[in-house]
């Protein structure tokens, strides 16, 4: 998912940091695999190189949790798919280099358990614990941050030239170290576009994947002894496969886009399809607070609107009684006026009465 916390300047430090790192902790490394007891076949000590920096890298820049968010250990439909055709496209792999094995060279070398000086199940373990160690350093860290600023498929460009260089071979020979550049530059893109859309959910495909692949080539080819013709069948046969796998996967998506009428510049930059819903869906949330905001706004204006009628009303009431009461103390005072003139002129009327009929007058 794209984050716009982290910013270039962290973004582009994060890979720098992160290369110089591994490489130095590569050369450091590979002095101390005699001190272990433990034959590199098995387990390789200069393949904890990318788990350390990538630990180092979580340390020393900030936003951790946007840096993690690529590495989730749930489970889901798409990663169960995957994590089939992580188990399927090495069985290709290994077919398509013994079919040339048997048609160019007789016949490929099967190694058997009694040619190792160690165990079965120690190699599984060994290839397992190296898998997922170079896995989380790669994919579940550094292909995730360069995703933050880039498409998927150049994000696995990028990771897959830093992981070919970890990887240089350059003991046997130029020509050997072209194609073994090739094998683990096509093997790093195969795994890119494995855990493409998988929503963070990356270290159960990318380790299951690499240890089925570093497995079947320790009995399978004899590369690791520096054989030129094994290292070219090997490295052709997973530059093909690999490229048959990410042509499905793009036409795949294109008639997905095509069919639900989206563009390509229509999906985040990473192009992950599970992040179309997500953001479908947080935009539908968004939408839907801001209606929620809007209508609870919407309805305390209306109570407000209510309750200053609801005063209005009330004023306009009390001014009633007051004018009501006012009219009845008028009517009150009109009527006590009336009725004191009456009872003047009463007295004014008795009063001239009188006066004419008293003696005085008649005189």
């Amino acid at each position: 998912m794209k984050n716009n916390r982290i910013s270039g300047f962290q973004w582009a430090m994060t890979i720098f940091v992160f290369f110089v790192v591994t490489m130095a902790l590569f050369v450091i490394l590979r002095d101390f695999q005699a001190a272990i007891g433990v034959k590199r076949f098995v387990f390789d000590i200069t393949d904890l190189s990318p788990f350390i920096a990538a630990i180092i890298c979580l340390l020393v820049f900030k936003y951790k949790k946007e840096q993690m968010a690529s590495l989730k250990f749930t489970f889901s439909l798409k990663v169960i798919e995957r994590l089939l055709l992580a188990l399927i496209i090495p069985l290709f792999i290994f077919i398509i280099g013994m079919f040339c094995f048997n048609t160019f060279a007789d016949s490929f070398i099967l190694l058997q358990a009694s040619d190792l000086s160690v165990s079965i199940f120690a190699i599984l373990i060994g290839h397992l614990i190296m898998a997922f160690v170079v896995e989380f350093g790669f994919r579940s860290y550094l292909q995730h941050i360069v995703e933050t600023k880039m498409n998927t498929l150049f994000a696995s460009i990028v990771v897959g030239i830093i992981y070919s260089i970890f990887n240089a071979n350059t003991t046997y020979g130029l020509e050997f170290a072209g194609y073994h550049f090739l094998y683990t530059f096509a093997f790093s893109m195969i795994v890119g576009e494995l855990i493409r859309a998988t929503n963070g959910r990356t270290i159960y495909i990318a380790t299951l994947f690499h240890a089925a692949m570093s497995f079947g080539l320790v009995f399978l080819f004899s590369e690791e002894i520096g054989d030129l013709f094994s290292m070219k069948v090997i490295a052709l046969a997973t530059t093909a496969v690999g490229l048959i796998y990410i042509i499905l996967s793009l036409m795949i998506r294109a008639i997905f886009y095509k069919k639900t009428n989206q563009s390509l510049d229509e999906v985040e930059p990473n192009n992950y399809l599970d992040h179309v819903s997500d953001e479908q869906d947080d935009d539908y949330s968004e939408t839907k607070h801001d209606n929620s905001k809007s209508s609870d706004h919407h309805d305390r204006q209306k109570d407000t609107l209510d309750a200053q009628h609801q005063d209005n009303k009330h004023d306009v009431q009390d001014h009633s009684q007051d004018a009501d009461a006012t009219d009845h103390l008028k009517e009150h005072t009109s009527y006590k006026q009336d009725r004191r003139s009456s009872v003047v002129s009463d007295l004014q009327d008795e009063i001239k009465q009188t006066e004419e009929h008293s003696p005085n007058n008649k005189n």
